[in-house]
């Protein structure tokens, strides 16, 4: 994921699903899955597979709920006191007020519209970091029902549709959806 600031509505639901444990825990850190070491194929790559080590990631997006505490414990990135140089204007926009998400931001929901860099202070927080592209990339090529499902047409057909409808709020609650088979939600 580059370093750039964006926001929108998918961006930390992307981001903040893939919180990972900087280091290998010795317990199961509790809400992550480990995802086993593998590959994956960047985009425009013509290399061979890039490989991944084993990493913990989020079994879920990061909800609504969780990011209004985040903010309620770290001021600096309320909407009103966010510097402009880490999240530009529309840094929780749909959110009523700073410590208000309102009906838009159902608690339950994935948190969006927020920049990478209150991401990255937001899993940080939680002694936990974003994944790398690489890590990203390789979670997400995981489908329903086997492991890098990436050459799959039918997963490829799925996600297509998934990517064709425009994302509405308020969101749906996360687990809405299905696990993939690392175990892996929304």
């Amino acid at each position: 994921m580059p370093r750039r600031l964006q926001t929108g509505l998918g961006l930390l639901v992307l981001l903040l699903q893939g919180v990972c444990v900087a280091g290998a825990p010795r317990v199961d850190p509790p809400g992550m899955v480990l995802v086993p070491a593998g590959s994956y194929r960047p985009l425009f790559a013509t290399a061979e597979p890039e490989p991944v080590p084993a990493f913990w990631m989020d079994v879920r997006p990061v909800t609504n709920g969780e990011f209004l505490e985040f903010v309620r414990t770290h001021p600096a990135w309320r909407r009103s006191r966010v510097s402009r140089a880490l999240a530009d204007s529309s840094y929780l926009a749909h959110w009523e007020a700073d410590l208000e998400p309102g009906g838009r931001a159902p608690p339950d929901a994935p948190v969006t519209g927020v920049s990478w860099f209150a991401a990255r202070a937001y899993a940080q927080a939680h002694g936990k970091r974003l994944p790398t592209q690489a890590e990203w990339e390789r979670a997400a090529a995981a489908g329903p029902e086997r492991d890098g499902a990436g050459d799959d047409p039918e997963f490829l057909r799925r996600i297509l549709r998934w990517y064709s409808k425009p994302s509405r709020l308020p969101m749906p609650p996360v687990r809405s959806t299905e696990a993939n088979v690392l175990g892996v939600w929304d």
